[in-house]
């Protein structure tokens, strides 16, 4: 009779668990946003950055990453619309890490990305985020 609870007990965990739904697609909340580019420069004479230009982005890359891990690769991408908007649908509950890559004057590859994080704590909901700025 002992075994049978324990088997019982089991096979109730294993179930439990396998029902535990990871983040990503298949959800039916979204994240969205907008990206603006700032260009400029640094003047050595004022030290400050003189920007020349600030607009909404088209054409960017916006990734997303399923959970915290920022070190983790990139799930999926959307490339902005012509007014800078990005938009990522279906996703379940939990958590997620965008980034954008904005230019690095200090950094060898010329870019560095630009890292926020995103938790979505209920179905059905548009999860709208602030305007994110990236340097071009």
């Amino acid at each position: 009779m002992k075994a049978i609870h324990v088997i019982l007990y089991t096979v109730t965990f294993l179930f439990m668990v396998s029902c535990e739904k990871q983040e990503g697609i298949g959800g039916s909340s979204s994240i969205s946003g907008k990206i603006q580019a700032l260009e400029g420069s640094f003047n050595p004479f004022t030290s400050n950055f003189d920007t020349t230009a600030l607009y909404y982005l088209p054409d960017e890359n916006v990734y997303i990453i399923y959970g915290n891990d920022s070190n983790q690769v990139y799930d999926d991408d959307f490339e902005t619309s012509w007014d800078g908007t990005y938009e990522f649908n279906f996703l379940r509950t939990g958590n997620y890490t965008l980034f954008a890559y904005s230019k690095c004057d200090t950094c060898l590859s010329g870019t560095k990305p630009l890292f926020w994080r995103v938790e979505i704590l209920n179905n059905n909901e548009e999860y709208i985020q602030n305007v994110k700025t990236i340097r071009k």
